[in-house]
């Protein structure tokens, strides 16, 4: 199995008459309003927000059933891992490509800065886990007093 390509998105969608797929708010950036008085100094905080991560592989070997399994991170700016998942998947033989879509809830967030998505494939061969993708998400923080007191 080769890695294509991968995409962070809001969601996105399968047209089953004929296979096509459609990413809707694809996500590079994020522009959000924290209020300054609830933040905790050196924590995360969790943005309720989902997003999708989706990729796309190519099957080298479609005369038999493969296996992927992939790990997903999020990593803040400081290159602390905020995040992790795992996901296994079974390509039925005669595949010769394969798409999947994670569901992630919730987005951790230590701070302004660039965040990675990066996606690591369990290599077949050697059983560690190779780096097939970095995708960059700019956050961007406006801190407001939203809260007055009476």
């Amino acid at each position: 199995m080769k890695h294509v390509w991968s995409i962070i998105c809001q969601q996105s969608s399968i047209d089953f008459e004929n296979n096509l797929l459609s990413l809707y708010g694809c996500i590079e950036e994020l522009n959000l309003v924290v209020d300054k008085d609830k933040i905790l100094q050196n924590e995360k905080m969790i943005i309720p927000a989902k997003f999708q991560l989706v990729s796309f592989w190519s099957v080298a070997d479609s005369s038999r059933d493969n296996n992927l399994d992939v790990k997903g991170e999020f990593i803040d700016p400081k290159g602390k891992v905020l995040n992790t998942f795992n996901n296994s998947f079974i390509v039925k033989s005669g595949a010769i490509r394969f798409r999947n879509r994670t569901n992630i809830q919730g987005i951790p967030v230590t701070g302004e800065g660039r965040y990675y998505l990066r996606v690591w494939q369990k290599n077949s061969h050697n059983q560690k886990f190779d780096l097939v993708a970095e995708l960059p998400i700019d956050i961007k923080i406006n801190y407001q007093l939203l809260e007055v007191a009476k």
